[in-house]
């Protein structure tokens, strides 16, 4: 989704930051990030993510939830989360637009104190085809508006969301392509947009090409990142977050990042998957502390699963459900229409 830049300059100073921390051992369970849009304000109150934030959880600010935050709220949620890991999701352009962003992040985030350990940015909104050279001045953008060297600014990738690439997949895969190849190296990693239950409404080919592109970043020594979104889950998330996740496992292609987060702009009332607070399982929050607490999925070796019906690999992908969905959901692609 593509953030939007409405936000005063904030002059407050607050010691944020996180080192870039080299790519997981094998076998380690990702670091668990969590944030979004609908219902932001639980990051600035303690007790929304006291558990998550004592079993090591990372803060994920997604512009347009950040700036929906009062000054005194993001300043309540930085002290909360003093210590913790921070990324970023900013919006991507090329020229002014690129300047601009980089503003944004100089007088939104770096004006408080936040050095964030990655960036991510949506470089295929709207079936944008990117280049390398494209990343690479953005990035420079960025990073003379003071973006740190030791943060990573990573491209999110949507191109596999997109219907008129659903043909043609498999063809394009990141192993396949030179030119997603070039914009990965270039960033240093690879950020995929891959909502938990619409993973298993897609065809075959939609996770073949995720498992590709995961496993072509780990054999580079590259960051992987993955968001775990709801998109249509609602009770349902947490369901399809693990058995996602699990299915991954068992692909041997684990990401060494997980983001759980919503991008819901105007939820409705009964909306369940709101940032958080951690105590309700259905929450940004709550499946974050979830992971973090292997409530549901224990991170084991890639010859032991437990989800508390079984112990085989198996019992892993099967013992999870996947959300419901109608019989057309496989072509809807473009899980986040990449509106503010």
């Amino acid at each position: 989704m593509r953030p939007s830049l409405a936000l005063p300059f904030l002059s407050l100073l607050v010691a944020v930051s996180a080192p870039c921390a080299a790519a997981p051992a094998a076998g380690r369970s990702p670091q668990i990030y969590a944030g979004g849009v609908a219902g932001v304000a639980a990051l600035a109150n303690a007790a929304a993510s006291a558990q998550f934030r004592a079993a090591g959880g990372g803060l994920y600010l997604h512009n347009n939830g950040w700036a929906a935050l009062t000054l005194e709220q993001q300043r309540a949620t930085l002290r909360h989360f003093a210590g913790a890991p921070v990324a970023l999701e900013l919006g991507f352009g090329l020229g002014d637009h690129a300047h601009t962003w980089g503003k944004r992040f100089r007088e939104g985030y770096l004006a408080l104190g936040i050095k964030p350990a990655f960036i991510a940015a949506n470089a295929f909104d709207k079936n944008n085809q990117p280049t390398a050279e494209m990343w690479r001045d953005y990035m420079t953008a960025l990073r003379a508006a003071g973006v740190p060297e030791t943060t990573l600014i990573l491209p999110t990738f949507e191109y596999q969301n997109f219907r008129p690439n659903i043909p043609t997949l498999a063809a394009h895969t990141v192993t396949l392509s030179p030119v997603f190849q070039a914009i990965i190296r270039t960033a240093g990693g690879i950020v995929l947009d891959t909502p938990s239950g619409y993973t298993f409404g897609r065809e075959a080919a939609y996770r073949d090409w995720v498992v590709d592109a995961l496993r072509w970043t780990r054999a580079q020594g590259l960051k992987s990142v993955v968001i775990a979104s709801p998109h249509r889950s609602k009770l349902q998330f947490a369901a399809d977050t693990d058995r996602y996740l699990a299915f991954l496992r068992a692909q041997d292609a684990s990401p060494d990042i997980v983001v759980v987060e919503n991008y819901e702009p105007k939820p409705d009332p009964d909306y369940p998957n709101l940032v958080g607070p951690e105590s309700d399982p259905a929450t940004a929050l709550g499946v974050g502390l979830g992971l973090l607490r292997r409530d549901r999925l224990l991170w084991l070796d890639h010859d032991r699963w437990k989800t508390g019906t079984g112990t085989k690999r198996s019992d892993a992908l099967t013992a999870l459900p996947a959300t419901p969905l109608p019989k057309h959901f496989a072509l809807q692609a473009e899980p986040n229409d990449s509106r503010p």
